[in-house]
């Protein structure tokens, strides 16, 4: 057995029972990770080495966005911020001259859709010009987001290297995004619910400045009678609005819901651009497709109930955390109908969790296949979508499909003295 084969696995045997209907096959298994994970370093390097070579005007690239792309908003909300200049983030008829004057450059149309508490996360960065503060923000979220991740049991090392070379990681990276941020909150504030529901909470109503990606989370909570932690997350998110009122005014609440929550329902249903394809969901798929808008949302909303289902009924019945947040993530981009491929760094921890899982007890039938396509569909949604082919809702189903069965397994597994024969967490 190679060294990767023994670093992915941990201690104990759960091959028994449901998992005796898996197939494992430690050799070619680990040799398909392998293979992933370095069909992934080349594809970074590659497509890294495009972008860079690009730049023909100093920080601006061939489509004339400053490097880090998006991180031209976030570093704008700090300006802002300490500019006194708030208002201007919520006016669409200044917003971008203000960006191009603050950076002093010319460079291609951006706009802002953050709710204003996320200033008080961002404030930090108008203290720094722009490429110290895109510097400070990749390596501080990635540094949260990797710690969120590490493991007790196992080796932490080759989780850090498949997460660093994870496909959803490059395009967080490369866009200046903030998806390592929402996935250090999500994760962190999962892992600490069992020993500090408080500080759970803390994470996750911090977590609303995405409320996307928290759309199932508070129908987790109370399936698993998280109650400490519903209460502490519902005290940080108010304690947070009321704070960003009182330094930003209320006016910038009234902005964010008279003017960005509405412009984003025009970006969903008219507007065009690259953003189009880089959206997983079943309601975007559709529309590319050319389908009515009251057809899309009638499919998301069953969407959204089957995910809510798979959700509640989990963490009510199953006590396996790794379980649990693979089912939650996965859901969460099924349920969501405004959600982006950099933001599924969440996802790529739970698939390497169940990945290590899978070659210790065995893949389940076409599982191997539905993680590997998962696992690489925040590289490739944008060709799939550009080319007419909007399956990532279907693949992410798929996979919500074979998590659901893993629960139903983990179920079904005889208990002795309270724990599952053959289980040890990882």
């Amino acid at each position: 057995m190679s060294w990767f084969g023994k670093a992915l696995l941990p201690a104990g045997n759960s091959n028994r029972g449901f998992g005796a209907q898996r197939h494992l096959d430690l050799g070619s298994d680990t040799l398909f990770c392998l293979f992933l994970l370095a069909a992934c370093l080349l594809y970074s390097l590659h497509a890294s080495f495009n972008y860079l070579t690009t730049f023909t005007d100093g920080i601006l690239d061939f489509a004339g966005r400053p490097i880090g792309r998006d991180f031209v908003n976030y570093w704008t909300g700090g300006v802002a911020v300490i500019d006194g200049a708030v208002s201007r983030l919520f006016d669409f008829n200044s917003y971008h001259s203000y960006q191009e004057y603050i950076l002093g450059l010319d460079f291609a149309d951006h706009s802002w859709s953050y709710p204003p508490h996320m200033l008080l996360i961002l404030w930090p960065l108008g203290s720094f010009s722009y490429l110290p503060a895109l510097a400070l923000w990749s390596a501080a979220t990635l540094f949260a987001y990797l710690w969120a991740c590490r493991l007790r049991n196992g080796d932490p090392w080759v989780v850090a290297l498949a997460l660093l070379l994870a496909p959803s990681s490059y395009i967080c990276l490369a866009g200046g995004q903030n998806g390592f941020l929402t996935a250090a909150l999500l994760i962190g504030g999962f892992r600490l619910m069992r020993t500090h529901p408080i500080i759970a909470g803390v994470l996750f109503g911090i977590l609303t400045v995405k409320p996307q990606l928290g759309i199932l989370l508070p129908f987790a909570l109370m399936a698993s009678r998280r109650w400490l932690t519903i209460v502490s997350a519902g005290v940080t998110t108010v304690f947070m609005v009321a704070a960003s009122a009182f330094l930003f005014g209320l006016e910038s609440w009234e902005a964010y819901f008279e003017i960005i929550v509405p412009f984003q329902a025009v970006i969903m249903n008219e507007r065009q651009g690259e953003f189009l394809v880089m959206m997983p969901s079943a309601y975007m798929g559709l529309r590319l497709l050319g389908v009515e808008q009251e057809i899309r949302t009638a499919v998301q909303l069953l969407l959204f109930v089957i995910a809510l289902a798979g959700v509640v009924w989990t963490f009510a019945r199953c006590q396996d955390w790794i379980l649990q947040l693979a089912v939650l993530t996965v859901g969460t981009f099924i349920a969501s109908p405004y959600a982006f491929n950099y933001d599924m760094t969440a996802i790529s921890f739970a698939l390497v969790l169940i990945t290590m899982r899978a070659l210790r007890s065995g893949f389940l039938p076409f599982e191997r296949i539905i993680l590997a396509m998962v696992w690489l569909l925040p590289i490739s949604i944008n060709w799939l979508n550009l080319h007419n082919l909007p399956v990532g809702s279907v693949m992410l189903m798929a996979c919500f499909c074979c998590l659901l069965l893993r629960v139903h397994g983990e179920l079904a597994t005889p208990k002795v003295g309270g724990a599952q024969l053959g289980k040890k967490q990882i």
